[in-house]
């Protein structure tokens, strides 16, 4: 009996691990100036075409960095959060939130994980890709379609 115990209690921490692995890592993370000023250039150099949050849209863009903004000033005013009042503390915390938030789903490098049959087969698969390669391949597979549609629209004239 109390192997069973230590086994379900051992499970359970276990599958707190693995799914503490599927969260993705908080994109801005900082508690002085000089750590955001760094955090802050390089989440907008990201966002740039190449970069790991590439897919984010110019309205997410725009609010990405004007949040940036905000709590820039506010480490502009008070230097570090442990100087901040708790309404500070509170505006920069929402901020930081709403920032991780649109880049954690616009995240290139972030895994995608299916379990699908294969065609002939009931085993099912697990397969992972990252979001880029998903879109990427989603990109090529419409072009193709429109590709072939404007072909055989040439052949049949």
């Amino acid at each position: 009996m109390k192997l069973y115990i230590v086994a379900m209690v051992f499970l359970m921490g276990v599958g707190q691990i693995a799914h503490a692995k599927d969260k993705p890592a908080p994109a801005v993370n900082a508690s002085d100036q000089k750590s955001f000023t760094t955090v802050s250039a390089w989440v907008r150099t990201q966002m740039k075409d190449g970069g790991r949050y590439a897919e984010t849209d110019a309205t997410e863009q725009a609010r990405v960095n004007a949040r940036l903004d905000e709590m820039a000033a506010l480490f502009e005013n008070k230097g570090s959060v442990d100087k901040m009042s708790t309404d500070e503390k509170v505006t920069l915390l929402n901020s930081q939130e709403e920032i991780n938030a649109i880049l954690g789903k616009r995240d290139g490098d972030r895994l995608i994980c299916k379990r699908e049959r294969p065609l002939g087969s009931n085993i099912p698969v697990k397969t992972c890709e990252t979001a880029r390669q998903v879109e990427e391949r989603r990109r090529n597979d419409s072009k193709d379609i429109r590709d072939r549609q404007i072909n055989k629209q040439k052949k049949w004239g």
